[in-house]
């Protein structure tokens, strides 16, 4: 069966939405877990797992991605232009944060809390190549690039199997991560790349593609109802789980395909209502979830600085690093990311460029916690 062009398909707002949501509860658990280690005191929602919100982002990536490759299957071509994209749309701007966390290291190590400056580690960071830091730890010199390897990892997979015909293709795709996943865990690898891929979390990249089929099918049917239960039924998983030993594609995973299931079931006369604020939101996500670490240390270097209130500070601390962070990556989107985005995905032959609506961001996302 001939399936249609991606052009044709609809925008589905909600999506954004979840970016923006996903993004913020990262930032926000690594805002918890900075003030706790500075400060030795809890915070507001300490209870609540919002580093999980990487795990939104890795199910929306494999759902997003299979949702835009119809009609690419089978085409020998395809892994080319799909790794092009990918390539634009997430290498420049992690570069560029990269090499500022470089730069950091080498000019304000002192104000670093928890990273060394390694050559070796370096070199992978832009490589996306997993390598373990001095500590022993397995993350790029930008932690929360983590994830970003984890994202390489499936983009380099989805692209190859683009060759052949859907159906091959997504069975060679799957078969492989579960080949993996398999021989890892029979074999426990010394290969550092290794024992970083072979991680059951890059299931939920098969979790999101499964349902991308299923809204393709038609089986996700749109109710007010549903998708609010989906969110809060997801919400109440992954606070129930939190604490447990239970595989991160589990505790982390199955929340996040029902809050995806909860924005596929909205209504569409809700998801074209959509807040233009929360849409933007979701398109600086990327730029969100790449810079708010440096918002946030430099706020803990700041209220280190002054005296505040104990009572006041926590709260004082959540207001003024999502405030500094949500409106540093507006900045960031509008002025360095979209520019670049435009001027990168310009179609070759006329030199026009991309039109607006094509440079929203696939990824956006974070790791175990950075």
């Amino acid at each position: 069966m001939q399936h249609s062009s991606t052009a044709t398909r609809p925008k589905i707002n909600a999506l954004q939405a979840l970016r923006a949501y996903a993004a913020l509860s990262v930032m926000l658990g690594h805002g918890i877990l900075e003030f706790h280690a500075t400060k030795g005191t809890a915070m507001p929602f300490n209870e609540f797992p919002l580093v999980a919100g990487v795990d939104i982002f890795f199910v929306l990536s494999g759902f997003v991605m299979f949702h835009t490759s119809t009609g690419l299957w089978g085409d020998k071509r395809a892994p080319l232009r799909f790794w092009r994209r990918r390539f634009i749309r997430l290498v420049p701007l992690y570069w560029l944060f990269t090499s500022l966390m470089v730069a950091t290291l080498l000019l304000l190590s002192r104000h670093v809390r928890s990273t060394e400056f390694d050559l070796w580690n370096v070199l992978c960071s832009y490589l996306f190549i997993p390598s373990e830091r001095p500590g022993g730890r397995i993350a790029p010199v930008l932690s929360l690039g983590w994830t970003l390897n984890y994202e390489i990892f499936f983009y380099c997979l989805f692209g190859l199997c683009l060759r052949f015909d859907r159906r091959r293709g997504l069975s060679l795709l799957i078969g492989g991560f579960c080949a993996l996943l398999a021989f890892t865990a029979i074999f426990p690898p010394t290969f550092t790349p290794l024992r970083f891929w072979g991680n059951s979390i890059i299931l939920e990249f098969v979790a999101g593609i499964g349902l991308g089929l299923a809204y393709e099918q038609g089986r996700l049917r749109p109710s007010l109802a549903l998708s609010c239960g989906l969110f809060l039924l997801g919400g109440c998983l992954l606070v129930a789980a939190g604490d447990t030993d239970l595989p991160r594609v589990i505790k982390g995973g199955i929340p996040a395909c029902l809050m995806l299931c909860a924005a596929l079931t909205l209504p569409a006369r809700l998801d074209r209502t959509m807040p233009r604020p929360l849409i933007l939101l979701g398109d600086s996500s990327y730029a969100l979830y790449l810079s708010h670490r440096f918002v946030l240390r430099s706020v803990t270097l700041l209220f280190g600085a002054i005296a505040i209130p104990a009572g006041l500070e926590a709260y004082l601390y959540v207001a003024t690093t999502l405030g500094g962070a949500v409106l540093l990556s507006i900045l960031i989107y509008t002025y360095v990311e979209a520019p670049m985005l435009r001027l990168l995905l310009r179609r070759p032959r006329d030199a026009q460029p991309a039109p607006a609506s094509s440079i929203r961001p696939i990824l956006q996302a974070d790791s175990p916690p950075c």
